[in-house]
């Protein structure tokens, strides 16, 4: 089993940014497994401490998966 480690947010920019860079990837693969196995369209966006933008579409872009997503009615939107 993995350690645990205690979730907090990271006062040091420089420690914080590392985190995220170390993190992203991660990220990036844990949606690329969701939109493979599930056949579901994935649109990831984060901002990075440092303001750069990371995007990760697994179809043609992230600009469809939120225009999809924006056409949707509102109470359409949250349902789980």
């Amino acid at each position: 089993m993995g350690r645990k480690i205690e979730m907090k947010k990271i006062s040091d920019t420089t420690k914080c940014q590392v985190t995220f860079s170390k993190r992203r990837s991660s990220l990036i693969k844990k949606a690329n497994e969701i939109a493979v196995c599930c056949h579901a369209d994935v649109a990831l966006i984060a901002f990075s401490p440092s303001r750069r933008i990371t995007l990760y579409p697994n179809i043609d872009g992230v600009g469809d998966i939120l225009q999809r997503y924006a056409n949707l009615k509102a109470n359409q939107r949250f349902e789980y």
